[in-house]
């Protein structure tokens, strides 16, 4: 059973779920990664190019306490 508290899933549009698979078999050329693999990579990647630009959404929910 998948641990909750360490993932969640996103809901693609068909669209964008069939260019993740192009891409998954394109960035890694003899190995053709898993889909949360290839958006693992991509976010990683926007996220270095951003440098530390991005600023978390307050949205007024209070956030939860590390355990």
């Amino acid at each position: 059973m998948t641990d909750i508290s360490k993932y969640k899933n996103v809901s693609l549009a068909k669209e964008t779920y069939h260019n993740l698979d192009k891409i998954r078999r394109t960035i890694t050329p003899y190995t053709v990664q898993s889909r949360s693999g290839t958006i693992n990579i991509l976010i990683n990647k926007e996220m270095a190019r951003l440098n530390g630009k991005s600023k978390p959404k307050d949205n007024g929910k209070p956030k939860p306490k590390d355990k």
